[in-house]
């Protein structure tokens, strides 16, 4: 694990297709609200040296996945339908960002999540999303890998 990681991040499992290629990536439960983060690497950086802007946001689309499945006490793969951000500063290499999901809302079929990421310095991202709750016997949206983990997570630190 990388140095910089805080006490209290795992590592985020690595046969999640996708998020193989930009990680490594972590996350934990606090207080029922699940928190995902990484160290900016070489790899993460774009033509200008800073962070790329497609890195923040994907993890912030997963952070505001994990929540939805957490809000929803559901293992069902949430698809985002909408999601909308604000660039607040650059991050830089090396340093720690980390997502912190500040409002969580579901209905029957819909969940809703807004937050910040922060780095060393303050905010550098902002984002809302919106995510489909699917149907439990809806043959199109399996069981999320690492969704149990978040929920038991979250269970054992209610």
């Amino acid at each position: 694990m990388h140095p910089d990681v805080p006490e209290g991040f795992e590592p985020f499992p690595m046969d999640q297709g996708f998020t193989n290629h930009i990680g490594p990536l972590y996350w934990r439960i606090e207080k029922g609200v699940g928190v995902m983060g990484f160290v900016v690497l070489d790899v993460h950086l774009n033509p200008a040296g800073i962070c790329h802007g497609g890195m923040m946001m994907t993890l912030m689309d997963m952070a505001v996945g994990m929540n939805v499945q957490l809000a929803a006490k559901t293992e069902a793969f949430s698809p985002t339908i909408q999601m909308t951000y604000d660039f607040l500063k650059p991050a830089l290499k090396d340093q720690w960002l980390v997502s912190d999901i500040d409002f969580r809302h579901t209905t029957r079929r819909l969940g809703f999540a807004s937050g910040l990421m922060h780095g060393p310095e303050g905010p550098v991202l902002r984002c809302n999303g919106i995510a489909k709750l699917p149907s439990a016997n809806d043959p199109r949206y399996g069981r999320a890998e690492g969704a149990a983990a978040f929920i038991k997570s979250a269970d054992e630190n209610s």
